[in-house]
């Protein structure tokens, strides 16, 4: 019997139980199947009906298991089924919906060596599979490179059109990345600049971050991505206490400048409500001077040169060099990026934009849906 079969159930008082073919026992609530019931649901997929319409003792009149699980409901009549495999997918036992969420590829230096993560724009633009699979990578391993892109300024819109929206900010729809006099940024310099994600100061960050190299002849000035969730992970390994406090203890970032005064408090990891780590915001040069309980504070720092010396580990942190026409896109909740410093000679010219991970997690399930249609 496979993991649809329904081997046996049981009407209990408030809930349905039943075992499956493979030995797992799902337990529904009554409450839970009239309100996800199909016909509660518009061809949409919206929900016609509100919870406050739904009696709180809600119980079935009669229950019949067959290749349907039909059930007449007592307080007005109505019948619905629903298809076994439909359950099975929307179990919701701890470990069934472990099973079904999709975790990310967790990455160090030796084990990204080989990952599906270059592309070349033409053909993306061309193929759909091939849009598929980058957006894949952005996802899984949350950053991909991309060559062939057209080195004439603006052209970093062509691929943000590929599947979403320019996230604008004060520093425009595009920004440009290269040596300037009295830079407000240290981007705007030739110095070396650690592994950060941007924008910390911001809520909601943007997501997503693309860099497109319209020129570069310099010595120097390679590219440096980490894995933020990889490091996280180490650390809340090596060092729980250490990561409770970058996790539960919040600093403030703040940009400034003549034009704009950005602030806003945020804990150096973020986690989800099942505690997984789910954001990292690391920036030194934006982070405001720390206000931790005294009886906290060498503590505090401990852990956060800790946690960015495991950051800097040449064993977690990528380094190469793009030129004309490649461009970087990753997710600036988990990727931190960077680059080795360069001195004046030659030219290095990038252009900058942000977008948002849900335009472009949107535009892969349909894509995926589509190949799974063909």
């Amino acid at each position: 019997m496979n993991s649809t079969t329904i081997r046996n159930w049981s009407l209990k008082p408030r809930s349905i139980e039943i075992q499956w073919g493979d030995g797992h026992t799902s337990t529904f609530h009554h409450i839970w199947l009239r309100d996800n019931a199909p016909s509660n649901r518009h061809p949409s997929g919206q929900k016609l009906g509100d919870i406050s319409q739904i009696p709180a003792g809600i119980a079935p009149t009669s229950l019949d298991v067959g290749e349907k699980v039909r059930i007449e409901w007592s307080h007005d009549g109505q019948v619905d089924e629903f298809d076994p495999t439909w359950l099975r997918a929307h179990a919701y036992e701890p470990e069934e919906v472990r099973k079904r969420s999709r975790r990310p590829i967790l990455w160090d230096t030796a084990s990204i060596d080989g990952a599906p993560l270059d592309f070349e724009f033409p053909e993306l633009q061309d193929s759909q599979a091939a849009l598929r699979g980058m957006l894949q990578s952005v996802r899984d391993y949350g950053f991909a490179i991309l060559h062939q892109v057209p080195t004439e300024p603006g052209s970093i819109f062509k691929v943000v059109d590929l599947f979403g929206y320019v996230r604008e900010t004060n520093y425009g729809r595009l920004f440009d990345v290269r040596v300037t006099p009295n830079p407000s940024n240290l981007a705007f310099t030739g110095l070396t600049l650690g592994g950060h994600t941007d924008n910390p100061y911001r809520h909601p960050v943007p997501t997503l971050q693309l860099l497109h190299f319209l020129k570069n002849s310099v010595e120097g000035g390679d590219s440096t991505l980490v894995d933020g969730f990889h490091v996280a992970g180490l650390f809340r390994q090596a060092w729980p206490e250490g990561f409770e406090l970058l996790a539960g203890m919040p600093v403030t970032f703040r940009f400034a400048s003549e034009d704009a005064d950005l602030v806003y408090e945020s804990t150096i990891i973020e986690r989800d409500v099942r505690g997984e780590v789910s954001g990292i915001r690391f920036n030194n040069r934006s982070v405001q001077a720390f206000n931790c309980p005294p009886e906290t504070m060498e503590a505090y720092y401990e852990a956060f040169r800790a946690f960015g010396e495991l950051l800097e580990d040449p064993a977690n942190k990528i380094t190469f060099k793009l030129g004309p026409g490649d461009l970087m896109i990753f997710d600036n909740q988990r990727i931190l990026h960077g680059r080795i410093g360069y001195q004046a000679g030659g030219e290095r010219h990038l252009q900058g934009c942000y977008a948002d991970m849900d335009s472009l997690l949107s535009k892969l399930a349909v894509l995926e849906r589509q190949g799974e249609e063909a």
